[in-house]
């Protein structure tokens, strides 16, 4: 946790990791969200930022970071906090990566992958913000390599969301009954 540490002291790059990359770090970490006392994780851990949405990013026990959206996905997402950074800074409002159907091919994600930074890159450009200098920034703040291949990254992300165990949510209504989640925020 010492980089998120190391973040909070810097306002600039946490604004900046806020626009570039939807992720905004807590001031203070908490307890993850439990609406009221009706939800549960079957791996407890530590909310450390959160999405514009209200979503959080959960470090967990075994130092993975899962994901628990407001609308209900919950999921590993990263492996370590180094993966978590490097996703979401290469491939920023990463939900718009949740194609499974791309994944068994990697020239295909490759391309959807592109694409997809192609279309977030013009629509910050149009507002004035360069996503690909943001980028660098944040990359060069973490110590993250410059020349990567997103495909690796996306892989990597794709098969922590499918590993065992997988972070999973249980709501409890208060008549008892409860529903919980698939754990994979590719099938929900």
């Amino acid at each position: 946790m010492e980089i998120i540490k190391e973040l909070r002291e810097d306002c600039n790059l946490l604004a900046l990791l806020s626009t570039a990359c939807d992720v905004e770090i807590l001031p203070m970490s908490k307890a993850p969200e439990n609406e009221f006392g009706h939800l549960t994780y079957n791996i407890p851990g530590t909310t450390f930022a959160q999405a514009g949405s209200g979503s959080e990013y959960i470090l967990l026990e075994d130092g993975s970071v899962g994901y628990w959206g407001s609308e209900g996905a919950c999921g590993r997402i990263a492996d370590s906090m180094h993966d978590f950074f490097e996703f979401v800074i290469r491939c920023p409002y990463w939900q718009d990566y949740l194609c499974e159907e791309v994944y068994p091919d990697r020239e295909k994600l490759g391309k959807f992958a592109k694409g997809n930074f192609e279309r977030l890159k013009e629509s910050f450009k149009a507002d004035g913000f360069d996503l690909s200098e943001a980028q660098q920034k944040l990359a060069d703040f973490l110590g993250l390599e410059k020349k990567v291949d997103v495909v690796d990254i996306l892989m990597r992300f794709y098969y922590c969301t499918k590993r065992e165990p997988r972070f999973i949510q249980t709501y409890t209504e208060n008549d008892g009954s409860s529903h919980s989640g698939t754990g994979s925020l590719f099938n929900r």
